[in-house]
């Protein structure tokens, strides 16, 4: 049975690593939103592969140019940012309304609407997972071999 200078102990020790695991979530957020940024870029979702998003239908070829697929301004691209909350937390996420209709292939305009084609550029990754695996794994073992 630990005795309460042992738990002062560890309690100091809680105290001394927070500050460090709250860099190593922060690390996870800029990870998350820097692979979910490069989804535009490759023009499709990275879970285990790349899923490529369905091409929208040119209509009119000189105004789309040859555009990316959800980049006219930029600014869903730029919309994607992470929040720590607590220590462990930490939630990706974008202020734009019509961000979900893309990425989810909801329901779009007016009355009725039409049925946006789902283009996910959010979302669970088994790449992103493993990438944030690894980097908690290195900064884990620097914290502790220090």
């Amino acid at each position: 049975m630990a005795t309460f200078a042992e738990h002062k102990k560890i309690l100091k020790a809680i105290q001394i690593l927070k500050p460090q695991l709250e860099k190593v979530v922060d690390a996870m957020g800029v990870l998350a939103v820097n692979h979910y940024t490069t989804s535009f870029r490759n023009q499709g979702f990275t879970d285990e592969s790349l899923q490529a998003w369905k091409p929208r239908k040119r209509t009119e070829r000189s105004r789309m140019g040859n555009r990316a697929i959800l980049v006219k301004s930029g600014r869903l691209r730029r919309s994607i940012r992470s929040k720590r909350f607590g220590v462990f937390s930490i939630k990706i996420y974008t202020d734009i309304p019509y961000a979900s209709v893309h990425n989810n292939g909801e329901r779009s305009g007016r009355g009725k609407g039409f049925k946006m084609p789902k283009r996910q550029f959010i979302g669970y990754s088994g790449v992103l997972n493993r990438k944030i695996i690894s980097k908690m794994d290195v900064t884990i073992k620097k914290i502790f071999n220090k």
